[in-house]
């Protein structure tokens, strides 16, 4: 809400209606020392108008320097002193403007005055309550903050020292099992040669128990051998005494010698056989293959004569030929 001012009272308290114009400095510093010569106290209203109060170049200034001074005062007094000063001063103001004689303009001007005082009283008391607002927020976040850096720093403090656990009960856990495997291995290992002895001794034991049955064999065929070669040696001493005795050979070859069949040993003749089937050799009887029709283009029919099967004829009896058999005349000698 702007507030403006429109007239003021001339020094010498005689009325005007025209607005009043900026004066120069000289005139402003009488006319300020004027207003402090007319109401030099609190209680004072000239105090509330604008009018005596040249030193601000512009409505702005005027209420930043309100609001310095109501920061300033509230700094040192809480909101309860203020509204008490405040009623104090409204029923002072109250008193004062009663004792004087004031034209309607003029009560006017300073009830606008004062409500203009009120509203920037309360804008800044609002913007007091706001900023207290936004610290106290600001402090709550802070603090939310803090605690959460707290609880972040005791987590991570926390997951610090489980890790650290759990990589000391997996470092003793893997300890644990490098050991167990260690024991195993060399429990394993021991089993092994243990193993390993007790086939070395079988295989010592099969290595001589094979030794000693091949010795034994070859024990053996050396004895079957000498009995065998003795055995030879007397059978071709027997042959030896025996040979003596032994008959001439037979004759197995004739020739003429001086005119005359003789027969004499050839071992280059194949010896006389001892045997000869007497029953004479027959042919295997064939079929005769089926007659087949066979249609002469010519039209003269040939008849094929069916392919007769020899007809077994019983083969006289022949006598053995010895390759060096000679004939005599048409007859054959024998031996």
């Amino acid at each position: 809400m702007s507030c403006s001012s429109s007239g003021t009272r001339s020094p010498e308290g005689g009325r005007s209606h025209s607005t009043p114009q900026k004066h120069s400095k000289t005139e402003s510093l009488m006319t300020r020392s004027k207003s402090f010569d007319v109401g030099n106290t609190e209680d004072s209203p000239y105090s509330l108008s604008p009018i005596y109060l040249d030193s601000f170049e512009t409505e702005n200034d005027g209420r930043d320097s309100h609001s310095k001074i109501l920061e300033d005062y509230s700094e040192t007094k809480c909101p309860g002193d203020l509204n008490l000063d405040k009623s104090k001063s409204t029923s002072v103001i109250e008193r004062s403007l009663a004792d004087m004689h004031l034209s309607p303009w003029e009560t006017w001007l300073l009830n606008k005055e004062k409500q203009c005082r009120i509203e920037l009283q309360r804008k800044i008391l609002e913007e007091m309550r706001q900023e207290e607002e936004k610290r106290k927020a600001q402090e709550k976040k802070e603090l939310q903050k803090r605690l959460a850096e707290e609880q972040h720093k005791e987590w991570v403090r926390k997951k610090q020292e489980q890790e650290r656990k759990e990589k000391e009960e997996k470092l003793l856990k893997e300890k644990q099992e490098k050991e167990l495997q260690e024991q195993r291995k060399s429990s394993i290992q021991e089993r092994s040669k243990e193993k390993y002895q007790e086939w070395l001794n079988k295989k010592k034991t099969e290595e001589q128990e094979r030794k000693r049955k091949e010795k034994e064999e070859a024990e053996k065929r050396l004895a079957e051998q000498r009995a065998k070669k003795e055995k030879a040696e007397q059978i071709f001493k027997d042959w030896l005494e025996q040979a003596k005795n032994k008959p001439p050979p037979t004759l197995n070859s004739y020739g003429y010698v001086n005119g005359k069949l003789t027969g004499y040993y050839d071992g280059s003749s194949y010896p006389a056989p001892s045997f000869y089937n007497p029953i004479p050799w027959k042919p295997i009887p064939v079929p005769p293959p089926p007659k087949e029709n066979v249609k002469n283009p010519s039209g003269n029919k040939k008849k094929k004569r069916a392919a007769s099967s020899l007809a077994c004829r019983p083969a006289t009896a022949m006598p053995y030929k010895p390759k060096d058999n000679l004939r005599v005349g048409v007859g054959m000698v024998k031996r």
